[in-house]
C-alpha cells in the first residue's frame, strides 16, 4: 500500500534535523511547555501569530541593515574597486541591481 506524504515548506525542511534531535524542548518563541505541540518546534498560538510576528522581525532587519549600511566605509562589496562610504555598493553597482 503506498504511503502519501503532504508537501513540506521549505522552514520545515531547514527544521526537520532539529525537530528529529529534541522533541521536549518548549516552544522556542514563547518558552511554555505547557502550550507545545506534540513533535513540532512552535505552540499553536505562535504559529498562529506568525504573520504578525514575522513582520516585526522582518522590519527590524530592515531597519538593521539600513543602519549598517549607513555606517559602512570602505570597499564597495560587489566590485572592490572603489571606496564607498553610506552604503555598501557604489552608485555604478547599485545602478546596475536596479536597471
Amino acid at each position: 500500500m503506498p504511503v502519501f506524504f503532504l508537501p513540506s515548506t521549505r522552514e520545515e525542511d531547514e527544521l526537520a534535523a532539529y525537530l528529529m534531535q529534541r522533541r521536549d524542548e518548549p516552544c522556542w518563541l514563547c518558552k511554555r511547555e505547557t502550550r507545545k505541540t506534540c513533535g513540532g518546534y512552535m505552540c499553536w498560538e505562535c504559529q498562529a501569530t506568525k504573520p504578525i510576528w514575522a513582520a516585526h522581525i522582518d522590519a527590524i532587519s530592515k531597519a538593521e541593515y539600513e543602519r549598517k549600511a549607513l555606517a559602512y566605509v570602505g570597499p564597495c562589496l560587489s566590485c572592490a574597486k572603489r571606496l564607498v562610504a553610506g552604503g555598501f555598493e557604489c552608485v555604478t553597482c547599485r545602478a546596475e541591481w536596479t536597471a
